[in-house]
Parts: C-alpha cells; structure tokens; sequence
C-alpha cells in the first residue's frame, strides 16, 4: 500500500482576526515565488529581493531562513491558510544590537485587506516577548510607498524622520522615511 507524505504545518507563533504568521515550509516555495513575482512589490524592497521572483528565488530563501538560528523569517498566511507573504527580522550590530528591522511583504491578492497591518502588530509584539534583549523594532520605507507607511502607522510606529538620498534603487536615488517601535509602546497588548 502507498503511503502519502504530507507536510504538517507549523503551528503559529501569531494568529490575528486577519492572518496568522508561521514557520516557512518547502510547500511555501510556488506560491511564495507566484506572489513575490511582480515589480510591484520588488521596487519596494531591497535589492537581494530579486525580480524576477523564481521558484528558485524561493528555495534559496526558504533554505536560508528555515536553518538559521533563532529562525526571524515567517510565513503570513490567510486565516484559510494560503500564502499571503512574509515578514521577518534583521538584527543589528555593535552599538544598534539592541534595534531590529523589521520588513515584511503581502502578495497583490492580499492588498487592501487589513493582512498586513495585522500582521505586523501581532509580529511585533511577539518579537518583544520573544527577545527580552529587543528594546525597538524599525523600518525603513522608501519614499513614494505610501501604502507600507500608512502600514507602520496603523500598527502602531511612529514616523521618526526622512534619511535623504539614503538608499539606490535600479539607478534612482531616493529619500527613505525611517518608523521605529519601542518596548514599552507594545506592553500590555
């Protein structure tokens, strides 16, 4: 008799009235690499976010996130459980070790639904329970994507400043407008 392998989901480390966040699985690479596959998004990120997103794009991130220790990257899911997108952490160094970035992205079919708002409050607070070392959580955001800065704001982030001409996107210099979060402006959520 046949036997069928299914891979089991992990459970999730957030749940919200919109998503739920989860552990990356090898099941996540078409439908990562089908979400992650537009301008749209990649004009907005850094330049290791390739475009165009493969499959293989995907395997090599999801490798990557799924053995590093402690894991900081997830999976956003619809509360069906389809892929929506990702959002993780970047530790800092030296002096900044005690600040994180934060990023994250959500597939076009997800836009204007509340998914990643939610997801970002919820995430943000687990990473301060998660980190007792963790006293902020930033992001930065490239001028002109209103829509993630509107994101930050409704979680919760507040808006410290514009670093001018501060990052270089395909050839374009653009200003980038820089949100934190601290500890103690999460408690008691």
């Amino acid at each position: 008799m046949a036997t069928t392998t299914t891979e089991m989901a992990p459970t999730p480390i957030v749940t919200t009235d919109k998503c739920f966040i989860r552990a990356y699985v090898a099941s996540d690479a078409a439908p990562m690499a089908a979400a992650a596959n537009h301008p749209e998004i990649s004009m907005y990120m850094r330049n290791r976010f390739p475009y165009p997103y493969t499959l293989e794009s995907s395997n090599f991130w999801l490798n990557l996130s799924m053995k590093a220790d402690p894991v900081v990257n997830f999976a956003i899911c619809t509360l069906d459980g389809a892929f929506a997108g990702s959002i993780g952490l970047t530790p800092r160094e030296d002096i900044e070790y005690r600040n994180w970035e934060v990023g994250y992205w959500v597939g076009m079919d997800h836009w204007g639904k509340g998914i990643a708002t939610s997801a970002l409050r919820g995430f943000s607070a687990w990473a301060f329970k998660e980190f007792p070392e963790l006293i902020r959580l930033e992001a930065g955001v490239f001028d002109g994507n209103a829509a993630s800065m509107r994101v930050l704001e409704r979680a919760g982030y507040t808006k410290e400043g514009i670093r001018r001409k501060a990052v270089c996107k395909k050839g374009k210099v653009m200003d980038q407008a820089l949100y934190s979060l601290l500890r103690e402006e999460v408690e008691g959520l």
